[in-house]
């Protein structure tokens, strides 16, 4: 595949996990992740140079892409952390409940 080509398919696959992540469908963004590194590694040092404005752009979603998946994780294990919070309650009324 042409250097050109190559960096085109690597900035429409970082569109699409910056939309995938947009929708907070991590699965998807990790998908299309797995998709993009093999083309990225098949730069060579030259190719990469000559492509440093879009490499760097790439580096920099990725970095905003991180930040989100980091906030959602946040919030993610507080939702969890609330709900086994009101299981646990459940439960202890449930007991008290038979009493």
């Amino acid at each position: 595949m042409e250097q050109n080509a190559v960096i085109e398919q690597v900035l429409a696959l970082t569109r699409d996990m910056e939309h995938a992540a947009s929708l907070a469908d991590w699965p998807e963004a990790a998908r299309l992740a797995e998709l993009r590194s093999p083309l990225i590694m098949s730069l060579d040092a030259q190719q990469a140079h000559a492509s440093g404005d879009a490499l760097r752009s790439v580096l920099a979603r990725n970095a905003a892409m991180l930040a989100d998946a980091q906030t959602s994780q946040r919030e993610l294990e507080a939702e969890y952390s609330a709900a086994m919070k009101r299981v646990n309650a459940v439960g202890q009324y449930q007991k008290t409940a038979l009493l």
